[in-house]
């Protein structure tokens, strides 16, 4: 069996197993009837993001799916995004800008619901216990196929209106490098979450962070770097509340994207960016 091939065969395997992993965890937790859910679809732009060891400035069109719910016991939160990089992130296939998928889904457990305590936990009004599956591929010579779990703690802090969410979580990664041909187990990374989205003025201040630490050595056998990756936007309701049509902008920042050391990076800042966002969605 050659390499390449019984790469594809694997490739293809890790994905069923994620598929499979992420559909049953959707069909056992939401066995709670939904109490309020919102399903949304969008689109995103952004002018100047990086891509390691590519470019600095790449400019990306980003559709995106979004389902979020609510039971008794907690919520759901389900997102995917198929992105369309511009030339200069070039696919496998010739000239033409690269495409990708990424997505996760994540299920919180409210220890309030769990245990009946309705007093809060100090200043959060309520803890949540964490489960969250990444998945993902990209059609270029790297053939990136990230598979993410991550578990952790989150504390719904106090807000009069909207959520305001703050957690710890342990991340464990596996990815591909298709440069040396070769699957990637990471080393287990701690993980600062933080989002929200909250009233203020004529719209909503929204967005999140992530900060990612190290996870040990990549696919190249370099030591990572801990990663930060975080998005604010300000949205407006255009023709009202109820319409469900919602467009907005902000900025984007990631440092030391997928763990890459921008200060050594070959391609001078391409594990860096800094890039305005536009972004409009329509809420069903």
């Amino acid at each position: 069996m050659s390499r390449s091939f019984a790469s594809r065969t694997i490739s293809k395997s890790r994905i069923a197993l994620a598929a499979a992993s992420a559909l049953t965890a959707m069909v056992m937790a939401p066995a709670q009837a939904a109490n309020w859910s919102d399903t949304s679809v969008g689109m995103r732009y952004v002018s100047d993001q990086s891509e390691p060891g590519v470019t600095d400035s790449v400019s990306k069109n980003v559709m995106t799916f979004t389902h979020v719910s609510g039971d008794n016991l907690g919520s759901n939160f389900f997102t995917i995004d198929l992105l369309k990089s511009s030339s200069v992130d070039p696919s496998n296939k010739g000239p033409a800008g690269a495409q990708e998928w990424y997505g996760f889904y994540k299920r919180s457990f409210s220890l309030s619901a769990l245990t009946g305590n309705k007093g809060g936990y100090g200043i959060a009004k309520d803890l949540s216990l964490i489960a969250r599956f990444d998945a993902g591929t990209k059609n270029t010579t790297f053939a990136p196929a990230p598979r993410k779990v991550r578990l952790g703690l989150s504390a719904a802090m106090p807000v009069t209106a909207g959520f305001w969410d703050v957690g710890v979580e342990v991340m464990k990664e596996s990815n591909h490098n298709g440069i040396v041909g070769k699957d990637v187990s990471f080393s287990s990374a701690p993980v600062f979450t933080t989002a929200w989205a909250v009233a203020a003025g004529p719209g909503t201040f929204t967005g999140f962070l992530d900060i990612v630490g190290a996870k040990g050595k990549d696919g190249f056998g370099d030591e990572t770097k801990t990663e930060t990756l975080g998005r604010a936007l300000y949205m407006f309701d255009i023709g009202g509340a109820k319409s469900g049509f919602k467009a907005g902008g902000g900025v984007e920042y990631w440092n030391n994207k997928f763990g890459c050391n921008n200060a050594k990076s070959f391609v001078k800042n391409s594990c860096t960016a800094t890039t305005p966002v536009l972004l409009v969605e329509y809420h069903m």
